[in-house]
């Protein structure tokens, strides 16, 4: 993972552990615009504006890699 480009989302004031977590939920395909807690999901929707931004700039940023 060190090659992604996860400053993107730790600048944005995710941890490391929530940004390995939202790589982890690309890699299986989870939708993260789904925050039911039984599926471990990542509820974009209920981020502050700046996440959710890095969450979509991050998205673009990667999307040929997976």
């Amino acid at each position: 993972m060190s090659d992604l480009p996860l400053h993107i989302l730790t600048d944005a004031g995710f941890t490391t552990d929530e940004a390995d977590s939202i790589v982890e939920h690309l890699k299986n395909g989870v939708d993260t615009h789904d925050g039911r807690s039984e599926t471990d999901r990542i509820d974009v929707e209920s981020l502050p504006p700046e996440k959710k931004e890095a969450i979509d700039q991050f998205n673009l940023a990667v999307a040929a890699d997976f």
